[in-house]
């Protein structure tokens, strides 16, 4: 009767796993070669990788190796738990970065030249002009605007009901272009907290090495083991300063749109008073040009 035929050992082609190409299998210590990888180490029983190689095989898998290979990745991975801590708040304040441009955008907080024509329409008594302009833009101060042309402003007590009433709608406005500027606050003020935290953790067990090592101290590992500590911090103020920057830029436009709500809030409640001004800068102009003919 013949021998069984062993599937792992019939023939080279044959022990190539599946999947790996570029490889070749020794079936002498059940090892296989890669040429690009070293050697992974087969269970002569099951014909699988070992437990050290399967773990690399996953870590791999899961991390790419365009990203893995990437000078970032492994600065971020060197400086551990504290590392990775840094890179999701960098992740997060980019994040939140993109999310209110895109708003500020979509919003036209950019948009704001049509003061100084609402200005000059209500100077001329033209509301209907005013109201279609402001209808025709997207900034909460147009959109106020156009809420408060709806208002009576007749008399003192209308305007000052009106005035209530517009304050607090733009107070919901600001309220709402200032959502997630405290996560970007936060995370402009933690990154460098962190990153000194995460130093101090480092000197420590730099200092506990050079404890156990005594006498025979290694200067390698001592300045291996301190910049491997100041990594941390230089992450935290790497991820901190765009952060306060984002913030900053992104107070001062919130603050330059406030500014036009308050402009075209006034000037809404008020038309009355612009109009008759207006009319009065008109007559007098007309008065200077009579008496100059």
């Amino acid at each position: 009767m013949p021998e069984p035929v062993n599937p792992m050992s019939a023939s080279p082609d044959a022990q190539t796993p599946l999947g790996l190409e570029g490889v070749t299998t020794d079936a002498a210590n059940g090892a296989i070669t890669q040429t690009e990888g070293g050697a992974i180490t087969l269970d002569p029983q099951t014909g699988l990788p070992m437990a050290d190689d399967a773990a690399a095989i996953t870590e791999s898998t899961i991390v790419p190796d365009a990203i893995s290979g990437l000078p970032v990745f492994d600065l971020v991975d060197r400086a551990g738990v504290v590392g990775w801590v840094l890179a999701a708040l960098a992740l997060v304040g980019m994040l939140i970065f993109f999310y209110k441009l895109v708003g500020f955008i979509r919003r036209g907080i950019f948009a704001d030249g049509f003061a100084k024509d609402v200005e000059r329409h209500l100077s001329n008594g033209d509301d209907k002009q005013v109201a279609q302009i402001l209808s025709r833009r997207r900034h909460p101060a147009a959109r106020i605007g156009l809420f408060g042309m709806t208002l009576s402003v007749a008399n003192p007590e209308n305007r000052e009901a009106a005035s209530d009433i517009i304050a607090s709608h733009a107070r919901k406005e600001i309220d709402g272009l200032n959502s997630g500027l405290r996560i970007m606050s936060a995370i402009a003020v933690l990154s460098p907290l962190l990153g000194l935290l995460g130093t101090v953790m480092g000197m420590i067990e730099a200092f506990q090495k050079m404890e156990g090592a005594g006498s025979r101290i290694d200067p390698s590992v001592l300045s291996g083991g301190i910049w491997l500590a100041l990594l941390t911090t230089a992450i935290g103020l790497v991820v901190a300063i765009p952060a306060t920057a984002f913030h900053m830029w992104m107070q001062g436009v919130i603050a330059r749109a406030a500014a036009v709500m308050e402009d075209v809030c006034t000037m809404v409640i008020n038309r009355g008073e612009l109009a008759r001004k207006g009319a009065l800068r008109a007559s007098n102009v007309a008065e200077l040009r009579q008496a100059a003919e």
